[in-house]
Formats: C-alpha cells, sequence, structure tokens
C-alpha cells in the first residue's frame, strides 16, 4: 500500500511550532522529519528506475505499442527533474544564508530564523524577482507536466493539480493572503526547507503514479522476493584487530515486515538472536589486518514460502603499528630536540597526547640530512593531478586515486571533499562522485575552479597514509 499522504504532518508540525514559539526542540523535530522524507524520496526514486526499466523492456519487445508511453514519461521526467533540481537550489540559498561553510546541514540550531528567505522572496508588501521566479517555476511545471501526459492519465493530472496550488488563501478573519506569504513568511528556516522538500517528494510520487499506471500492475512481478538482494552496513568503514565489527545486513528494499531466519555467515549458521524485523545483526571481532570477504545467505518469508536471500561484500582491517605518538629523545650535536615516532599500543577511545621526554631517553647522536627525502602524494582524479582542465560530463564519472611521487605507487581513496566556491562543501564516503556531489558540481560557474580535498588513501593493508595534496578542476 502507498503510504499516506504526509500533509497531515506538515500540518501538525506547523501547529506544534505555532504553539511552542519556535522551541529549539520543535526545530530539531523539522530536522528530523526532513532526513525522514528526504530518506523517503531515494526511495522512491529507486522504485521509479525499476519501474522504468520494466517500460524500456516492453519497448523492446513491442516498440509500436510502448514508444508513445515511453516518449510521454521521458518528457515528464525531464520536466519534473528540471523542477526537482531548482528546489533543490533553494534548499541549498537557505542553508547557505544561514550556515557558514564548514557548519554541517543538521545544525539544526542555526536554522530558526526566517530572515534569509524573507529577504530572498519577499520586499514588503510584494514579492522579490526571486519570489516571482519561484511562483512562475511551479506554474511552469504544472502546465509542462500536463502537456507532456498529452490526453489520458487524468488521475495523475489531477495530483499535479491538487498538490501545486498557487492561489491566494483566506484566513480565519476573512483576509487574502498570497499563497508565497501564506506558505513560507516569518517562518524558521528550518520549517521552510522542510516544506519544499515535501514538494521534492510530491514530484517523485506523481513520476511514480505515472509509471505505475503506465505499467499497469508489472510493478509486482519486478519486485518478487526473488529478486531481492542482502545489502552489508557497517557502522564503521575500518577496524582495528580483535575491535568489535557491528553493523546489519538488511534486504534490498529495507522490508522490515520480513524477519531472516537461517542466517549462514562465512560458511557458520547463526544464531536466531542476530535476527531482527527486516534485517541481520552483525557483531564479531575484527580478524587480522587486510581485506576480508563477508557472504552467506539467509531466509525471510514470502507469500508463505521461504526465499533465500545472498550477500556478498568485503571489508578492511587496518594494523595498529602505523598508530605513533612523539616522543623527544636527548640528542648531542644538535642544538633543538629530535621528534622520534614511535609505535604505540592503543586502546579503544585512547588520544595519542601531545610529546613527551620519553622514559627510557638515552643520549643518542643524530644528524640532520641537508634535504629530506620526499614523500609526497598527490591525489589525482581521472588520473590528472594539479590544476587541471575538464568537462563536467568526465568529470562526474570520474574515479579520485592517490600516487606517492617517489616511487609512483598507487593507494586506493577512501574518502574526500568537494568544494564550489559559494556552496556547502560536499562529503563522499569512496572514491567516486555521490548525486549530492554531481549535484553541487553542476551548479559551478564559469571560470570557478572545483577543488578536490581532504583526500584520505590507504595502502592495499587498509594503512591510512599521510596528507594527499588536493586536485584543482576547471570545469569547461
Amino acid at each position: 500500500m502507498r503510504k499516506p499522504y504526509i500533509l497531515w504532518v506538515v500540518l501538525i508540525a506547523t501547529l506544534t511550532f505555532n504553539s511552542c514559539n519556535r522551541d529549539s526542540k520543535v526545530i530539531e523535530s523539522f530536522g528530523y522529519m526532513n532526513e525522514k522524507l528526504e530518506e523517503s524520496i531515494s526511495l522512491t526514486t529507486v522504485k521509479n528506475g525499476v519501474f522504468r526499466g520494466i517500460l524500456e523492456r516492453n519497448l523492446d519487445k513491442d516498440s509500436l505499442k510502448y514508444q508513445p508511453m515511453y516518449y510521454r514519461l521521458k518528457e515528464a521526467q525531464k520536466v519534473s527533474d528540471e523542477f526537482y533540481y531548482y528546489l533543490e537550489s533553494i534548499k541549498d540559498s537557505i542553508y547557505s544564508g544561514n550556515l557558514k561553510p564548514d557548519e554541517a546541514r543538521n545544525t539544526y540550531g542555526k536554522l530558526t530564523k526566517s530572515k534569509f528567505l524573507d529577504k530572498y522572496f519577499f520586499d514588503g508588501n510584494k514579492s522579490t524577482p526571486q519570489g516571482q521566479l519561484f511562483i512562475t517555476k511551479i506554474n511552469e511545471y504544472k502546465a509542462n507536466f500536463e502537456k507532456a501526459l498529452g490526453k489520458g492519465y487524468g488521475t495523475v493530472a489531477t495530483m499535479v493539480t491538487s498538490r501545486f496550488r498557487t492561489k491566494d488563501l483566506v484566513d480565519y478573519s476573512g483576509n487574502v493572503i498570497p499563497w508565497l506569504n501564506f506558505k513560507f513568511e516569518s517562518f524558521p528556516a528550518m520549517a521552510s526547507i522542510f516544506n519544499i522538500t515535501q514538494m521534492q517528494y510530491d514530484i517523485r510520487t506523481i513520476e511514480q503514479e505515472l509509471i505505475e499506471s503506465m505499467n499497469s500492475g508489472e510493478f509486482e512481478k519486478e519486485f518478487a522476493m526473488r529478486n531481492y538482494t542482502g545489502i552489508v552496513r557497517f557502522d564503521k568503514g575500518v577496524y582495528y584487530p580483535d575491535e568489535q565489527i557491528t553493523g546489519r545486513i538488511v534486504l534490498g528494499r529495507f522490508d522490515d515486515s520480513a524477519k531472516p531466519f537461517n542466517i549462514f555467515l562465512n560458511g557458520n549458521k547463526l544464531d536466531n538472536k542476530y535476527s531482527t524485523d527486516g534485517a541481520v545483526l552483525l557483531d564479531f571481532k575484527a580478524p587480522n589486518p587486510g581485506e576480508h570477504s563477508l557472504s552467506g545467505n539467509f531466509s525471510v518469508m514470502y507469500d508463505g514460502t521461504p526465499v533465500t536471500i545472498p550477500f556478498n561484500t568485503t571489508y578492511k582491517v587496518v594494523s595498529r603499528d602505523n598508530v605513533v605518538e612523539k616522543v623527544v629523545y636527548k640528542t648531542e650535536y644538535v642544538e633543538k630536540p629530535i621528534y622520534i615516532d614511535r609505535p604505540v599500543q592503543v586502546k579503544s577511545n585512547t588520544k595519542v597526547t601531545e610529546p613527551v621526554v620519553a622514559t627510557d631517553a638515552k643520549t643518542k647522536k643524530y644528524y640532520t640530512p641537508e634535504k629530506e627525502e620526499s614523500m609526497e602524494i598527490d591525489g589525482l582524479v581521472n588520473s590528472e593531478k594539479g590544476e587541471v582542465t575538464m568537462i563536467k560530463t568526465t568529470l562526474r564519472q570520474s574515479k579520485v586515486s592517490a600516487i606517492r611521487t617517489k616511487d609512483n605507487k598507487r593507494f586506493e581513496v577512501t574518502s574526500f571533499k568537494v568544494k564550489v566556491p559559494g556552496l556547502l562543501t560536499v562529503y563522499v564516503d569512496g572514491d567516486q562522485f555521490t548525486e549530492e556531489a554531481i549535484r553541487t558540481i553542476d551548479k559551478a560557474k564559469p571560470g570557478q575552479l572545483i577543488t578536490i580535498f581532504d583526500i584520505k588513501a590507504v595502502d592495499e593493508n587498509g594503512v591510512r597514509q599521510g596528507k594527499v595534496k588536493e586536485v584543482k578542476i576547471d570545469m569547461k
């Protein structure tokens, strides 16, 4: 069943906000609801991709029947995407107007004021050009979407009209209030962000309704349990030997109504205590350093029949040998003290302190070479380093890696950050650009340099390397 339309959630949250006079906990509630709604958007987008795949396969089988339908869908999705990312740019502007570049978007305590959007959308009793453009974009979306539909799909057309009304509203006193003022004026920034996310959710659910109508029931076949897979999610990306590895293995569609049983992990059967709603819990000690595989299967009941779900992934364990403390040794022939990196045994939650004089210090002779050997590591984007020129299409598909100048040894990148001037920094987990990073890159203006920095790299044993040089991209 489709989830109930969440307009009631917005109404309840708004009433709560008004009664609590901008209490910080209410703002946090808006933030948490916004996170959940964005998760729902992501899941709906995945489903829409499956829907479209079904239609494309039908197109290959019977182009005469499905070609007109497919053409309508392409046009409708083009209109939807254009409006969706316009709304995303508005959200980006609100975040930028309320947060510092280094502040995360979930810093809800900084999103309590309405000043930025009030100035962005309103000028006294009139709307600013940005406010007028916002209304225009909504009306263009409705008109262009209905044009893409052509004749038919009346239910979908009605959804577009009803969910994106921009007519003036009347309050309890009978006063006429413009729609834009009613929805956004004097509201805290987080409430306005949530309101815009709701519009994005509507775009994707309308899109889903359209493709469902086109496929007429094929969705259930595509999402049969036999097509599911297990997704492994660790609580951390890297572990030390003997450290507890925790996480879970979830169903591909995150179906918490199915409870796993007959769980096998790397050939061993697990106790039922590791089974929870829609997931298998992970909890075991990390083995020796290196890359390790994690595979197996479990069963769930579907339509009265047990169905086996396979999973297969890898994880890395790094050695504590590369954890060091800086100690000071007594020296001769050298005026300044010599700092030595010495391996130490570090337990969980133990921090390396400031340099101290070693308890086992002895008088030693050290001579500082005239020039230290270079161990520089360069960041690479599409195998290019330094400042490079690249088109957006190439950058979107590029992989970030690292190379040591001394011996051309390459390293795997585990994370990096993307910075476009004027926009919030995007953190990327892994070595390829995420959808959020690509959206940020697409907003770069001609002449701006995109910086790929804070690159984290490891060797084949999972040992973290030193500082990696940033890469600057000149977009063409």
